[in-house]
């Protein structure tokens, strides 16, 4: 079908400008072929009924939770394929994780960093199925406050494989679980995770409103339907307990290691800042980018939330910030709003957490972990990182400059999101994409770009174009494989 040979021209491009592997040595395929499902010794967690949250169409189930009222607080474990109890250090199923990194999500394809064999089948959490895991058992007051953990190496049997959508209706109350062994458990998770998103807002954690697109096809591969993703209440139920195993780990690392491997995110820079204070003035926000202003940035945030230009206001505030990576030194997670943050959650799709459960597992057994190129590690981890997220993206544009082809000629209100020498890029929020409006389009005038507070100016009619101003503009070229569509003014 044209469609299906479209997108796998889409896939094809991302694969080679971003230079993912997809194709998967012998020496990888020969070696995933003899592993083997061992006994090893462990402790034993096989009685309490773990579940799977994941999302319909998952393959690979990487964690489960089981969580319990306790007199002083909860109880909330949280179990993460040992993948590293296959993927030994130096093996070739090990260097070509390292140099993959990363999986690579596009639609309707995938890259994984493990052969299947491993991702969907030995190191996935199947329901009914006796896997291997390394657990944090986690101690929480009343109030969500974490008062200790420690972490075990277990084999468990996930007791249910859940959606999100059937946990949100138990969490709305829509459905009845009486008679399933997990529903104590998730009674007590409901419970916790209120608890934990009231320290969430306290700690002053970032939660960007952003638009994200959810594609409807219909038989012949064709966008049918284009609507805003909904979070659910159980997406954050899941995220909240990752999040507090993942600062298990690092306050772990922090605690037995000189170098660790941490999650950093960095203050945003001064320049940035001032930018988007001056951008927000001409909102008529009054924003002065003060160190108060920045540390309080998720009120701030959640006061944009009334506005009807929210979601690009959030993106304007979100490219002020630095990006996430990897390091060995510990600075705290500026987004998060922790001291100490790493990934432990995602072994079977991230290398960093694999080398991070391998660092545990260690001090379990009252070793030592040394890696001689961490660091030289750690920034190709981040680089693939990078390179995986825009090959991501840049397939789901292609997607979506095939659906904005439907629409040649026709007119859209839209928010100027980029500015530049050459034109001014806007983005049409009933389209989920953005588009080139060249400044040959724009009303003849002399423009100036003011490249320090992203202006184009004209000299002689006074007219002016910044980042949030509101403007109408036509669909006038698309170009799929380019993931490009140029625009006319209205």
């Amino acid at each position: 079908m044209k469609n299906e040979n479209n997108l796998q021209k889409f896939h094809n491009k991302a694969i080679y400008d971003y230079s993912l592997r997809e194709i998967w040595p012998q020496e990888v395929l020969t070696e995933s072929k003899l592993l083997s499902d061992e006994k090893i010794n462990s402790e034993d967690f096989n009685e309490l009924p773990f579940v799977t949250i994941d999302g319909e169409d998952a393959k690979d189930f990487d964690d489960a939770i089981f969580c319990k009222l306790i007199p002083d607080g909860f109880k909330l474990y949280v179990a993460i394929a040992d993948v590293s109890f296959y993927v030994k250090e130096n093996s070739a199923i090990d260097m070509e994780a390292r140099a993959r990194a990363t999986s690579t999500y596009m639609f309707r394809k995938v890259l994984p960093m493990l052969p299947e064999k491993l991702s969907n089948d030995l190191c996935s959490l199947k329901e009914g199925v006796l896997r291997k895991t390394l657990i944090v058992k986690i101690n929480f007051d009343k109030a969500g406050n974490i008062e200790k953990y420690t972490f075990h190496r277990s084999e468990i049997k996930s007791c249910a494989r859940l959606t999100y959508n059937k946990v949100e209706d138990f969490l709305e109350n829509k459905i009845n679980l009486n008679g399933e062994k997990y529903k104590e458990s998730l009674d007590s998770a409901k419970i916790l995770m209120s608890k934990l998103l009231e320290r969430r807002a306290e700690r002053g954690a970032l939660d960007f409103e952003l638009d994200e697109p959810y594609m409807r096809f219909d038989r012949e591969g064709k966008i049918q339907e284009l609507k805003n993703r909904t979070r659910l209440m159980s997406h954050k139920l899941i995220e909240e307990f990752m999040l507090s195993a993942n600062i298990c780990a690092a306050d772990f690392l922090n605690k037995n290691y000189s170098q660790g491997i941490y999650r950093v995110h960095d203050y945003p820079e001064n320049y940035k800042i001032d930018r988007l204070s001056q951008i927000l003035k001409r909102r008529n926000i009054n924003w002065e980018g003060s160190i108060e202003d920045v540390d309080n940035l998720n009120i701030f945030i959640k006061n944009l939330s009334k506005r009807s230009d929210k979601s690009i206001l959030n993106a304007v505030v979100l490219q002020s910030m630095q990006r996430a990576e990897y390091s060995t030194k510990e600075i705290g997670h500026f987004g998060l709003k922790y001291k100490k943050y790493t990934h432990f959650t995602s072994p079977i799709r991230r290398y960093p957490d694999l080398i991070v459960h391998r660092m545990i597992i260690a001090k379990l057994n009252k070793l030592n972990y040394e890696i001689e190129d961490l660091d030289d590690l750690l920034v190709h981890c981040s680089e693939r990182e990078r390179s995986s997220e825009f090959a991501s993206k840049q397939v789901q544009q292609n997607m979506l400059c095939s659906y904005a082809a439907n629409f040649r000629g026709q007119i859209f209100d839209g928010f100027i999101t980029g500015v530049k020498d050459f034109g001014v890029f806007v983005d049409m929020p009933k389209l989920y994409t953005s588009g080139l409006l060249h400044i040959t389009e724009l009303p003849k005038d002399n423009y100036k770009y003011n490249a320090r507070d992203k202006i184009l100016s004209g000299k002689r009619r006074a007219n002016t174009f910044c980042l949030g101003d509101k403007i109408s503009v036509g669909i006038d070229n698309v170009m799929e494989l380019e993931g490009k569509i140029s625009l006319f003014y209205v």
